[in-house]
């Protein structure tokens, strides 16, 4: 299994074909540097090729800093990789600023918000080419 670390999460290529943000834990604000950090992981742990994502936000309050936020959802460079996008979370502020961020993003590929790592793994394999 391929992975990388970042400063604020490990990034992982799930051999079922997608790949796992699992953010560490702590309540650190996410700054500009440290999302195109992760984001740029994720390319090269995908080789550039489309594919479902699984952001496991459970561990520790993530909260984005605006310039954050805004490369993360309208200025990313590879969001058209993204088959589909499976958040889990396990409390209902998370799942409140998840909602928030899939309307205020509009994505153009599917996102859902789980609580059950189960069902968002099955989801997503709906997802794979």
């Amino acid at each position: 299994m391929r992975s990388l670390k970042t400063y604020n999460s490990e990034i992982q290529l799930d051999e079922r074909g997608f790949l796992r943000i699992a953010f560490n834990d702590t309540d650190d604000e996410i700054e500009f540097d440290e999302i195109k950090q992760q984001i740029d992981a994720c390319y090269i742990i995908s080789e550039g090729k489309p594919i479902p994502v699984l952001i496991d936000v459970r561990n520790g309050k993530k909260n984005l800093s605006p310039e954050a936020r805004n490369y993360a959802g309208k200025q990313n460079p590879y969001k058209h990789l993204k088959l589909a996008e499976a958040l889990l979370i396990n409390s209902f502020p998370q799942r409140l600023m998840a909602n928030f961020f899939i309307k205020f993003n509009k994505h153009h590929h599917p996102s859902k918000v789980f609580t059950r790592e189960e069902a968002a793994v099955k989801w997503l394999l709906q997802h794979a080419k």
